[in-house]
C-alpha cells in the first residue's frame, strides 16, 4: 500500500507539470504557461452531486445479496452524497477538495455499512490542454488522480488512493451539470479483516456553480498592452514635436520620464512658451486621444494628465468650446457585449474629467461606439477620441 501511494503522488506530480505546458492558443499555437495566475476567489468550482452505484467490490467484482434484489431499485442501487470545491489554478490544471459519502457492504457479513471520505484530486483540463483554452466552451472533460487521507467505515480509520474521469456541460457562465466515475482503492479493514484491498467505486451526476471570475487573460496580452502604451505615449510625443519648434529635448525627456506626468506636463509647456503663437494656436486642432489598459476603464496618471492637459489649453482659448467624446475597443479580445460596455464606461470616464474641468454639460456630446475599429493596432483601438466642435 506504501507503494502504491508513493507511485500515486509521482504521477501527480507529473500530470500537473505536464498540463501547465500543454496550453494552445486560438490559432493552434502552443503557448507554455502564458496565462495571468488569478486571485484566490476566482475560477472556483463548487459542485453538489449524487452517487447511485453498488460502490464496493473485491477482485473479482462482489455482488453482495443484499443489493441482488431486482425488484427492488433502492436496494440495488444505494444512494450517496458528493461535496466538492475546485480551483481552477490555470485553465488546464486544477486542485479539488472534496467529501463523499456512500453506502457499502461488509463481503464477509453481507450487512450493510457508511462509508465516508475526504479526498484531494488533481484535475487535469484535457480540453484546455489539447486544443487551447476557449472562453464560453460548453463541453470539458478533466482526468484525475485522488489521495484520500481520511476514510472512515463503521469504526475503521484508513487512507486511499485513486483515479477517475470528471466532465462538465456548462448551461451558462455560471451554472452546469457534471459527472464523474472513479474509484479509491483501499485497506478491507474499513469493512471486514477478508481479502488485502477493496475498490470503491463512484458513479455520480449533479450540479456545478462556478464562483468568482471565470476567464483567463494572456501574460502576453498584457505585456503587448504595456508596450502598447509607451508606443502610443511616444506617437502622442512626435505629433507635438512637429508642430512645436525647438521640441526634440522635451520629447527626448518626456521619453525617458514617461512614467512622471507632471514631469512631462510641464516640458511640454515650457517647450510651447518658446515655439511662435501661431504654432502653438494651431496645436489642439486636431483630435486628442487618450489610451487605457487592456480591460480597464480607469485613466492612467500619465494618460489623465494628458488630457487635463490638452482640455485646459482648449478651453483657455475663451471660446465657447463643444467637445465629442467617442469611446472605444479593440475586437480582438472580450465578447461583443462587454466590449461595447467598455467603450461606453471609457467615454464616461473622460466626459466627467471635461465635466469637472468647467466645460458646461450641454456642450458634451458622447457618441455611441458603432463596433468597428478606427486604427490597425488593437491596443490603440481600447480609447477615447476628443474631438473639439
Amino acid at each position: 500500500m506504501k507503494k502504491f501511494f508513493a507511485i500515486a503522488a509521482a504521477v501527480l506530480i507529473a500530470v500537473a507539470s505536464f498540463a501547465q505546458e500543454t496550453n494552445r492558443d486560438e490559432n493552434g499555437n502552443l503557448k507554455f504557461g502564458g496565462y495571468e495566475t488569478n486571485g484566490f476567489w476566482d475560477n472556483w468550482t463548487i459542485g453538489l452531486g449524487w452517487n447511485a452505484i453498488p460502490t464496493t467490490t473485491t477482485t473479482p467484482l462482489y455482488i453482495p445479496t443484499v443489493y441482488g434484489q431486482i425488484g427492488n431499485f433502492t436496494k440495488a442501487f444505494p444512494g450517496g452524497i458528493e461535496l466538492f470545491a475546485l480551483k481552477w489554478i490555470e485553465p488546464c490544471y486544477g486542485v479539488r477538495f472534496g467529501w463523499t459519502g456512500m453506502q457499502t457492504v461488509d463481503p464477509v457479513a453481507d450487512v450493510v455499512k457508511n462509508l465516508n471520505y475526504a479526498h484531494v484530486d488533481i484535475v487535469w483540463n484535457i480540453c484546455n490542454a489539447w486544443w487551447g483554452y476557449k472562453e464560453g466552451r460548453k463541453f470539458e472533460l478533466s482526468p484525475y488522480l485522488s489521495l484520500a487521507p481520511f476514510m472512515r467505515g463503521g469504526k475503521a480509520l484508513t487512507a486511499g488512493a485513486g483515479a477517475g474521469l470528471y466532465g462538465t456541460l456548462n448551461l451558462s457562465e455560471k451554472w452546469g451539470i457534471f459527472g464523474d466515475l472513479g474509484g479509491i482503492l483501499a485497506d478491507s479493514k474499513l469493512l471486514t479483516t477478508a481479502g488485502d484491498t477493496y475498490n470503491y467505486w463512484k458513479l455520480e451526476v449533479g450540479v456545478v456553480y462556478n464562483a468568482g471570475k471565470t476567464n483567463w487573460t494572456r501574460t502576453a496580452t498584457t505585456a503587448a498592452a504595456a508596450a502598447a502604451a509607451i508606443a502610443a505615449a511616444k506617437a502622442a510625443q512626435d505629433a507635438a514635436e512637429s508642430k512645436v519648434a525647438g521640441a526634440q529635448k522635451a520629447a527626448d525627456d518626456a521619453k525617458k520620464e514617461a512614467d512622471n506626468a507632471k514631469d512631462e506636463a510641464k516640458q511640454l509647456v515650457d517647450e510651447a512658451k518658446k515655439a511662435a503663437s501661431t504654432n502653438v494656436d494651431g496645436l489642439f486642432d486636431e483630435p486628442v486621444v487618450v489610451y487605457f489598459e487592456i480591460g480597464q476603464s480607469k485613466l492612467s496618471k500619465k494618460e489623465k494628465a494628458h488630457a487635463e492637459y490638452a482640455i485646459k489649453n482648449i478651453i483657455s482659448r475663451g471660446e465657447n468650446v463643444k467637445f465629442t467624446l467617442n469611446g472605444s475597443a479593440d475586437t480582438g479580445t472580450g465578447s461583443k457585449a462587454r466590449n461595447k460596455q467598455l467603450s461606453e464606461q471609457r467615454a464616461k470616464t473622460v466626459y466627467n474629467l471635461v465635466d469637472e474641468l468647467g466645460v458646461s454639460r450641454e456642450n458634451i456630446t458622447v457618441v455611441e461606439w458603432d463596433g468597428t475599429e478606427r486604427f490597425a493596432t488593437p491596443e490603440l483601438n481600447r480609447a477615447v477620441i476628443i474631438e473639439k466642435q
